[in-house]
């Protein structure tokens, strides 16, 4: 099929009756063809007042196109935000002009005249009168305006041409005809000037001309442009004018400078500026201050600018000072540098404009516009012509401009801004982690970077000297200006320059806070809990760059941060514009609101921890959780996984300010969440923090924690101080509960000290004591310890039935970490007992739970569990691939994490199973160190006892008899024999030694 739209729109192939609506929405996706054209833009073009049902109108009236014109579909395909005309094998008459036109201007620049008059004369014979004739609407009419330009502008070249090759009838013909329709386009009547001159008409010519300067300077108070006047002079001397005016070719670039970390982006850009079809259109630069738009836009523009022969125009437009250009000014300045007289003062906008469209709309340039602040100071200034460009740098988005490719200009990476600190300097800096410690101190913002660099070419400083006063954060702006360059003004311009005050309150009070990335319900509930200011006033942050969006998180939520600098600035200013109490009152606003949302996904998350409740119900606070936001009770583990280290970062910030309580609430309803992710190296780091609160009732749960933290780190010397702590404050209180749990607490930690008999009192305490106030709960919780330590102490039934008291107990509570937890201590007391089919049962329960709460250390104690239990049975192979296979578990948050206790025994076990004594050896060794050093004797006797057999079996008789002397000593101290150490078989009897018989040899 073969469109056209240069005159009435029509389809050529065969008679096709169109509506008037199906004409303009065929019209549009023609004139965008192959590229897509959004519904919304096709809804507001065709009803100026869009009914509820324009959506599916107009799918309705896509249907029916479909239906005429492409039964297959093939033609108009639908795309997720409207729809696309694929031309392929079609034709359209607008695409063969433009083409047709960009060849005979390429032979008249290269003096082919005879070639460019075919061509040029081809192109303008496929007009049929005014573009889109049988269309209106304001769409249409602007549409025909820009067509109409094209066509002057090639009826403009196409009588150069005929000038050059003396033609000049038809010079005169084909200016007459576009002067009809455009009658003071200054270029069409210096070319009929000329054309009269040359044709021995000078005394008409020159009557012309005194015609078009009185009409010139009546209605619109100016003179003719400087090639007009030019003519007329030469045709005064009675010298036949050029052919061709002299060109004013404006380059009005800046200096480039040298980039670093931009190659990608620039070549992308390059390659579209470039490309002659598809019009190049404009390239809007977005960004931050300071992160090099402008020095990116102006090498762009000068790899490119060859390609515009016509022309590069530059203006700064100053959108972030508090007097932006006027787009009339710049109007002026740009006719002026094309060669066109500006209009006078008093001309109005619309004469303006027309005169500056005019000037351009024949020629290939390039506009240049740095720093605009909104649509409506760039929108006038772009070129028509299809056949130019325009390149925008600016801090906010300018959603309101259509048909442009927006790029956000990023931060540098770590390593391209090293080479950029290293510019200038003779030799490279011999401390790398220095200069990383720099970048990230700038983060990584090219301003700041080039700041630095430039202080360190002085050689004034040296790279340490600029990273410890980066590093003193109330200095850090100061250190960051040098001359002119000035990260603390670059900002203060965005900040000062064009928000609101609502929008400069959210800033000051997103850095009172301290959170390095928030959600999007945060912005109201600083803002005196107005959700819709907050809104309002986060879209102008972002809209600056100032705050910055992360995308979604975990939980679904919209997430923005700050920039460290921007960060540092508002910190500023919040410590000059606000007093010292509403910072204050902003951090606990928002420390509540956190409180809130944590202590709903606390409550739903189902880690069955005893929750922290002191006398008359006294427990940790609920917050204030924001309105409307329920994602934290819906989704309890996604909204932890998304949110705690904003928590993390408002412990910190509320530590350093004092709230200890808050900051203590904050850290235990995180608590459960640590305990299930097995995040023991961050769940500790909060809990230090806050452990010397006021709160009395929240110290003991601090207390309580970091006894489990300790205790899961391995830290066996702590727990007892720990414990004992927690029992102080229990009786402070005088809370029964509180105190019974500390003394279960405290028997833990004497049992894991090997100090039994005081271990099983403070067990018996805490069981009489709870019994006394009828709580069976934290009875059942006393014996079932009593139980794993008769269990682990050559008493296996009896302590499998106290356990098993405890876990029914935990059964009546519901699901739980908790549950899953004493399955686990369960399992391993039933396989003392021999009775390996229940403790897989056990195991395979606690497993389930487990692995609906993502528990990996559960998850581990399982699999250790199960491999021990294999061992015990000589099954090595099953042993050696349970314990390979639960690897995936023991990942941690912190790289130094070492394995656990129990993952080196069995290893050494399986390797002693394997005949591979000397390979066990150095875990046993290891092991053995780690339990001297923390006073855990119960535990150095297993060791004791393996690395005795292993020594025997590698035939060292010395050091196996020191060992064994040292074990027989630690178990009389520990009041129990060898055989209650419950070795499994493979340590029993190792190489042909006997165990027991090793000190006799």
């Amino acid at each position: 099929m073969y469109f056209r739209l240069l005159g009435p729109v029509e389809v050529v192939a065969e008679p096709v009756a169109l509506g008037g609506r199906e004409r303009l929405v065929l019209a549009m996706l023609l004139i965008n063809a192959d590229r897509v054209t959004p519904s919304d833009r096709l809804i507001d073009t065709v009803w100026s007042r869009p009914p509820r049902s324009a959506r599916q109108q107009l799918h309705n009236l896509i249907a029916r196109l479909r239906r005429k014109l492409d039964a297959a579909g093939d033609l108009i395909v639908t795309r997720p935000l409207g729809y696309q005309l694929a031309l392929a094998a079609h034709e359209l008459d607008l695409h063969s002009f433009r083409l047709s036109v960009l060849r005979g201007r390429e032979q008249l620049q290269s003096e082919q005249y005879d070639d460019a008059r075919v061509e040029l004369g081809t192109a303008l014979s496929l007009w049929r009168g005014d573009a889109l004739a049988d269309l209106s609407g304001d769409w249409a009419a602007a549409t025909r305006e820009s067509l109409h330009r094209e066509r002057v502008a090639a009826g403009e070249a196409l009588a150069q041409a005929q000038l050059a090759t003396h033609d000049h009838t038809g010079v005169l013909e084909t200016v007459q005809m576009l002067l009809a329709t455009d009658p003071l386009h200054e270029g069409l009547h210096d070319l009929r000037l000329r054309a009269l001159a040359r044709s021995g008409r000078r005394t008409e010519a020159l009557s012309a001309y005194q015609d078009l300067r009185r009409r010139l300077v009546d209605e619109f108070g100016v003179e003719p442009g400087p090639d007009l006047q030019e003519t007329h002079c030469s045709l005064l001397r009675e010298v036949d004018p050029p052919l061709a005016s002299p060109r004013h070719v404006p380059r009005q670039l800046p200096r480039p400078i040298a980039l670093v970390g931009r190659d990608e982006l620039l070549g992308r850009l390059t390659a579209v500026l470039r490309t002659p079809e598809p019009r190049p259109g404009t390239v809007l630069l977005v960004g931050a201050g300071g992160i090099g738009k402008t020095s990116l836009a102006v090498v762009l523009a000068d790899r490119v600018q060859d390609e515009y022969p016509d022309g590069t125009l530059y203006a700064e437009l100053d959108g972030t000072s508090r007097d932006p250009r006027d787009p009339d000014e710049i109007i002026d300045r740009f006719l002026r540098a094309l060669g066109t007289t500006a209009p006078a003062p008093h001309a109005g906008r619309a004469e303006r404009l027309a005169l500056y469209r005019s000037a351009i709309a024949n020629r290939r340039v390039l506009v240049v516009l740095d720093d605009a602040l909104d649509e409506r100071q760039v929108r006038d200034l772009l070129p028509p012509s299809p056949r130019s460009a325009a390149i925008v740098t600016s801090r906010h988005r300018l959603a309101g401009l259509d048909d442009v490719l927006r790029r956000n200009v990023p931060t540098l990476s770590t390593e391209v801004a090293v080479e950029l600190l290293q510019a200038g300097r003779d030799i490279t800096d011999p401390a790398p982690e220095l200069a990383r410690s720099a970048v990230q101190l700038c983060g990584h913002l090219p301003l700041a970077l080039m700041v630095v660099a430039a202080r360190l070419a002085s050689g004034v400083v040296d790279l340490a000297q600029v990273v410890e006063h980066l590093s003193e954060e109330h200095i850090r702006l100061d250190e960051l200006a040098i001359g002119d360059a000035d990260v603390r003004a670059s900002i203060a311009l965005s900040y000062d320059g064009h928000l609101s005050a609502p929008a400069q309150r959210l800033l000051r009070r997103v850095a009172a806070v301290s959170v390095t990335t928030w959600p999007a319900w945060f912005a109201g509930v600083v803002l005196d809990d107005d959700v819709l200011l907050g809104s309002r006033a986060l879209d102008e942050l972002v809209d600056v760059h100032l705050v910055e969006p992360c995308g979604r998180d975990a939980a679904g939520q919209l997430r923005f941060t700050l920039h460290p600098l921007v960060a540092a600035f508002a910190g500023e200013r919040a410590a000059r514009e606000d007093d010292a109490s509403a910072v204050a009152g902003c951090r606990r606003t928002a420390a509540m609101a956190w409180l809130g949302l944590a202590s709903q996904a606390d409550d739903a998350f189902g880690h069955g921890l005893r929750p922290v409740i002191g006398p008359d119900g006294a427990t940790i606070p609920a917050g204030l959780p924001p309105h409307r936001v329920s994602v934290a009770a819906e989704q309890p583990a996604a909204w932890f996984d998304a949110e705690i280290d904003s928590i993390r970062d408002l412990v910190h910030a509320l530590s350093r300010a004092g709230e200890l309580d808050l900051a203590a609430a904050l850290a235990l309803r995180s608590d459960g969440y640590l305990v299930v992710r097995g995040e023991t190296h961050v769940r500790a780091g909060l809990l230090r923090r806050v452990v010397d609160c006021s709160d009395l009732v929240l110290r003991w749960g601090v207390l309580r924690s970091l006894f489990h933290t300790a205790a899961e780190a391995g830290r066996f010397s702590e727990l007892a101080d720990l414990a004992q702590a927690q029992l102080d404050v229990a009786r402070k209180l005088d809370a029964g509960a509180m105190e019974q749990n500390a003394l279960v607490q405290l028997g833990c930690a004497l049992r894991e000290l090997g100090r039994f008999e005081e271990a099983t009192a403070r067990f018996e305490d805490a069981s009489s004591g709870a019994l006394a106030r009828d709580d069976t709960m934290m009875a059942a919780l006393a014996r079932g310890h009593l139980g794993v330590l008769l269990a682990r102490t050559g008493h296996p039934v009896r302590g499998a039935a106290l356990v098993a008291e405890n876990l029914q107990a935990e059964r009546l509570r519901g699901p739980s970490r908790r549950l899953s937890v004493w399955l686990v201590t369960y399992a391993d007391c039933l396989a003392l007992t021999g009775d390996a089919a229940a403790a897989e049962r056990a195991l395979d329960e606690a497993e389930q739970l487990a692995t609906s709460l993502a528990d990996r250390n559960v998850l581990l104690d399982v699999a250790q569990t199960r491999a021990a239990i294999a061992l015990r049975a000589d099954d090595i192979d099953r042993a050696e691939r349970i314990l390979g296979d639960s690897s995936a578990y023991g990942e941690s948050s912190t790289p130094e994490s070492e394995p656990t206790d129990g993952e080196l025994r069995l290893r050494a076990d399986i390797l002693l199973a394997r005949g591979r004594a000397a390979d066990a050896a150095p875990l046993l060794e290891r092991a053995v160190g780690r339990h001297r050093r923390e006073g855990v004797r119960f535990e150095l006797a297993h060791e004791l006892a393996r690395l005795t057999a292993v020594h025997a079996a590698l035939g060292e008789q010395d050091r196996a008899g020191r060992q064994h002397a040292e074990l027989v000593v630690l178990l009389r101290e520990l009041g129990i024999g060898l055989d209650d150490l419950q070795l499994p078989p493979v340590v029993a009897r190792i190489g042909g030694y006997d165990l027991l018989e090793i000190s006799s040899e």
